[in-house]
């Protein structure tokens, strides 16, 4: 294996490893035909052949790291305000690109979040613990201009976190608060249409790419998270709060990296309803 090549695998695994710190659904890029070679290559030129034939299964592993730095929420009691979460989501995705028009996935993955909010004339914030996510969706193309690497593409999905409070704090005070009942559920789908241009690199015998890509997502969520406090019996919830702006913006783009085309690394931010960020690559098996 070349020095390149080495270097490259390193720096991918890193991204792939590395820490982070978010929460929001990650949509990801609208390519759907890329990475475009498998990892495990027998011989070549037996394996395009194979990859012709075999179109219409092209199983792909990814792991995501998104960081939300800031999600605003609203709630329909009036005692409940100014409800906002951060946190984090690792997650891995399984995919398979059916003839380049489907890709349908599954992620599973851990998720530490914390929630902040007003009620009873109390700061409340509650922190989960590390617990499971889990989420199903499907990126579909529909409409493509080959001669221009232009694509527009519709991606659906939801995910749902199940966590345990593991602090709850009123009013401000470092303590932690005596509490029972607690529950940290959050369930979220989200519909997202995207623009794309794939950006082709000739290299020889393989082509790279790097695709810029940006789209309008709309989300609606669900965060159930509550708990009483036993010494005085006082419920203190956020009453299934949803967002506070349903509508976002997404900009991202994906790059195939030199010498290794079935690698793909993805770099996201999510604005306007949230303040997201997300660090991720994909493997094609």
């Amino acid at each position: 294996m070349s020095t390149h090549k080495k270097i490259i695998i390193v720096l991918f695994i890193s991204v792939l490893m590395a820490p982070s710190f978010v929460s929001a659904a990650s949509v990801g890029g609208p390519e759907l035909s890329i990475p475009e070679i498998s990892l495990f290559l027998k011989d070549k030129a037996v394996k395009k052949t194979l990859d012709r034939y075999d179109y219409a299964f092209n199983l792909k592993v990814g792991m995501d790291a998104e960081i939300v730095a800031k999600r605003e929420f609203s709630s329909s009691p009036d005692d409940v305000t100014g409800a906002e979460m951060e946190g984090h989501n690792i997650m891995l995705k399984f995919s398979d690109n059916f003839k380049d028009i489907v890709e349908p996935y599954i992620k599973i993955g851990t998720s530490n979040l914390q929630m902040d909010w007003t009620q009873h004339g109390n700061d409340i914030r509650v922190e989960s613990g590390t617990g499971f996510v889990y989420g199903v969706g499907a990126k579909v193309k529909l409409y493509d201009i080959k001669d221009w690497g232009v694509k527009l593409t519709l991606d659906t999905q939801y995910r749902r976190s199940d966590l345990n409070v593991d602090k709850a704090k009123i009013g401000g005070s470092d303590s932690v608060a005596a509490a029972i009942n607690e529950n940290f559920i959050i369930k979220e789908w989200q519909i997202t249409l995207l623009g794309s241009k794939k950006l082709i690199i000739p290299m020889g015998e393989n082509d790279y790419y790097i695709v810029p890509y940006g789209g309008l997502t709309y989300s609606m969520i669900e965060a159930n998270i509550y708990f009483t406090q036993s010494t005085t019996g006082l419920l203190y919830s956020t009453y299934n709060a949803g967002d506070k702006n349903n509508i976002g913006l997404v900009l991202g783009f994906d790059i195939m990296p030199f010498y290794l085309s079935h690698y793909l690394l993805n770099f996201e931010m999510r604005l306007m309803n949230e303040t997201a960020f997300t660090l991720g690559g994909t493997i094609k098996f």
